[in-house]
């Protein structure tokens, strides 16, 4: 083989291989990920957007509605008074402009819905970043905790299955040895199922960031160990009050019930007639050339009160929307009671537990293999020890997960603000 082959054959060869010995993943704390997430998310650009558009309708909203231009055409013919003869015969035509006026504070009242309007896109930009934070929080430590789980689990079942072939291979009488040995391979296999279904969680948190920070699904994400502390709560009555104040969902509706106000009153001022004032220019040409200008001024006549049912309408949506609030009011102080009360719960177990237990449990299991090596403990003794590591160290990580997501979600209630008093 040519020697210029041979390189061309091992630099592609090497190139090919270089995924596999890619450095892994820096790792990142959850609060840089939520940033990122953040940063990045690609369908955070659409609420941006809206908060540009509103700003559009706002300008426009105050301004005068367009002229409107009306030309006329025909034909005039004149006859003799007395003797009904035609006395000429000629082609007329006329044009108007009109611009519309609004006498009746129209104006005002669409650019305070237009200001409203652009209240709410902002809103609704916080709302969305606020959601994302909290969910890129939450996601990422359920990436973490379900690679700790995958880990340990793998680490259990790799040390039971070598166990299990080192007691198969002992000489001892009767069937002792082969029990224990399928003892030890059926920890191993529940060991690997638990391993697996760790690893399925770790992928799904995995794929869903991947899926907001707007990176290809696939792409390694290494969280750091979190530094979570459960801090007490402020009182319920406090937190509820200032929730009441800051969830933007209270804001976005608090908004569209003074919108809709505003549109009750721009139903009402529709019974002010419309004006519009602009010049106007006929000609005429017949027997004689005739010219007329001026200006014209037209008006609406409110006779038969047609707004009637624009008002009622309107101020049947302004009652849906003060229930509508009076709703949602209700059951956001209902969700930060039941949060709270989760969120006690499970950091009142947290604070009874040793931080250091699962770490303890961790070093008592791996210690138990060379007890079991030496004979010290029987398999039913270190099975057992194996299969409560895996409890244990799931109710700590599932626990804490479940506290620090009730925690989440109350700041998220509270419009992503910490409550006051707290120090989280």
């Amino acid at each position: 083989m040519p020697t210029w082959l041979s390189i061309i054959i091992s630099t592609a060869a090497l190139a090919l291989a270089a995924p596999a010995h890619a450095q892994p993943p820096k790792p990142v704390s959850i609060d840089a990920l939520a940033n990122i997430v953040v940063s990045s998310n690609p369908e955070r650009r659409f609420y941006v957007q809206q908060i540009g558009l509103a700003g559009v309708e706002r300008d426009a909203a105050n301004r005068l509605p367009d002229p409107e231009i009306a030309f006329e055409l025909g034909q005039r013919r004149t006859s003799d008074v007395l003797t009904g003869m035609p006395t000429g015969d000629g082609p007329t035509y006329g044009v108007s402009l009109m611009q519309p006026l609004d006498f009746a504070g129209r104006g005002a009242l669409r650019r305070a819905i237009a200001e409203h309007q652009v209240a709410l896109a902002r809103i609704g930009l916080a709302q969305f970043d606020a959601t994302l934070v909290s969910r890129a929080h939450s996601l990422g430590y359920s990436l973490f905790a379900a690679e700790q789980k995958a880990i340990a689990a793998r680490d259990v079942a790799t040390r039971m299955r070598a166990l299990a072939e080192v007691v198969a291979q002992r000489e001892a009488a009767g069937p002792a040895p082969a029990l224990d040995a399928a003892i030890l391979e059926a920890g191993a296999i529940t060991a690997e199922r638990n391993a697996a279904t760790a690893e399925a969680e770790a992928h799904a948190s995995l794929y869903e960031l991947n899926q907001l920070r707007g990176a290809p699904l696939g792409v390694s994400i290494r969280v750091a160990r979190p530094d979570i502390r459960l801090v007490a709560l402020p009182a319920v009555g406090r937190m509820t009050r200032e929730v009441d104040a800051n969830n933007f969902e209270l804001q976005s509706l608090r908004t569209q019930t003074r919108q809709q106000g505003l549109r009750v009153d721009m139903a009402e001022k529709s019974r002010v007639p419309n004006v519009a004032v602009g010049p106007y220019y006929n000609h005429a040409k017949s027997d004689i050339r005739e010219t007329n200008f001026g200006v014209r001024l037209t008006t609406s006549l409110p006779l038969w009160n047609s707004q009637a049912a624009g008002v009622a309408q309107e101020q049947s949506r302004q009652s849906e929307a003060n229930v509508a609030l009076l709703a949602a009011q209700r059951r956001i102080a209902r969700q930060v009671y039941e949060r709270a009360a989760l969120y006690e719960t499970k950091r009142r177990a947290l604070a009874n537990w040793p931080i250091s237990s699962a770490d303890k449990l961790a070093a008592t299991a791996a210690a138990a293999d060379n007890l079991f090596r030496q004979g010290a403990i029987p398999t039913a003794t270190y099975a057992e020890m194996q299969r409560q590591y895996l409890d244990a160290l799931s109710a700590v990580l599932d626990t804490r997960r479940e506290a620090l997501e009730a925690s989440l979600q109350l700041r998220a209630l509270n419009g992503g603000r910490r409550f006051g008093g707290m120090s989280q």
